[in-house]
């Protein structure tokens, strides 16, 4: 009795100072630092789909939060339309996966003010497709899905040098068969491509060409070679590239193909493209990469998917 007499009073101390914590709400874990909008809605493309694969990449490596916006559908009502405000300014970087009708004018004007003051966005493959006519989206973008005659397109010839091809003349923006293509790297100092092997094996995806337009301030940081075997140009064709654009900064990344009857996703389990497109969202908010190169990166010769869930 003596022994339990003495230890009691410490037995009750543990137990109230546990209820006491018990009771105490649980801190919310901390939001992650980067703020990301999600755009989609409408697209020629299984945008469905490609929403939950890209979603699945964006939300892998922990460091962005990560909101989604969906757009009317199409042919929907003025007054639906209305009812859609996204919100451009609570975000680090929107991230569009959408090819549809154009946006109600102050949409427009918000997404404008957004990126030339400061916001970031991009452009998931054929967000470079839509809005011809909305002179802003072009610029941010400079080369987009058109007509010869709609603007510039711009290359790489077989000895690396910048080719810039003026409206009417030549190609017009297009692409040959779904295959397996290299990205090849020219911005080696850049930090999203820092680290990253010259050239990677990307697996069954269309291989844009002959895009158009504005083409201006462009920064080069990946192309792909354009074999004419699959219906190319020859020449080798911009993947990735940023536009500054007021203070903010546009960023185009034209792999992530993907039909609704198509079966095959390999495009966007590529271990090349995921890396390539979280540390893209990364540099765009921040400007700068924490992002590693995992070890099981493709290489020139060989495929590295992530499995399938």
């Amino acid at each position: 009795m003596r022994t339990l007499a003495l230890r009691l009073p410490a037995v009750c101390l543990a137990l109230a100072a546990l209820i006491a914590s018990a009771c105490q709400p649980a801190s919310d874990p901390p939001l992650p630092p980067t703020a990301v909008l999600f755009l989609s809605g409408q697209n020629n493309h299984a945008w469905e789909e490609t929403n939950i694969l890209l979603l699945d990449i964006l939300t892998e490596p922990g460091i962005f939060g990560v909101a989604t916006t969906l757009t009317p559908p199409k042919g929907s009502p003025p007054e639906a339309w209305e009812s859609w405000d996204p919100d451009f300014e609570g975000h680090d970087v929107v991230v569009l996966d959408y090819n549809g009708e154009m946006w109600p004018d102050r949409v427009k004007t918000a997404f404008e003010d957004y990126i030339r003051g400061g916001g970031n966005a991009l452009m998931v493959h054929a967000s470079n497709n839509p809005f011809p006519g909305w002179t802003a989206y072009e610029e941010m973008v400079g080369m987009l899905w058109r007509r010869p005659e709609d603007g510039t397109t711009v290359y790489l010839d077989s000895t690396d040098a910048v080719v810039r091809v003026p409206p009417g003349e030549g190609r017009g923006a297009g692409h040959g068969k779904v295959h397996d293509w290299q990205i090849r790297v020219r911005d080696t100092a850049h930090p999203i491509m820092q680290g990253l092997p010259e050239t990677w094996l990307h697996p069954q995806d269309e291989l844009y060409h002959g895009q158009r337009g504005p083409a201006a301030n462009m920064n080069i940081l990946a192309t792909a070679y354009s074999d004419t075997t699959w219906g190319g140009t020859g020449n080798h064709e911009l993947m990735i590239w940023w536009i500054p654009y007021g203070e903010g900064k546009v960023l185009t990344f034209l792999p992530g193909h993907h039909w609704p009857d198509q079966e095959d996703e390999q495009a966007f389990y590529d271990i090349g493209f995921r890396t390539a497109l979280n540390r893209s969202v990364e540099w765009l908010a921040t400007g700068n990469v924490t992002i590693p190169v995992p070890a099981n990166f493709p290489t020139a010769d060989a495929i590295s998917l992530k499995p399938a869930q």
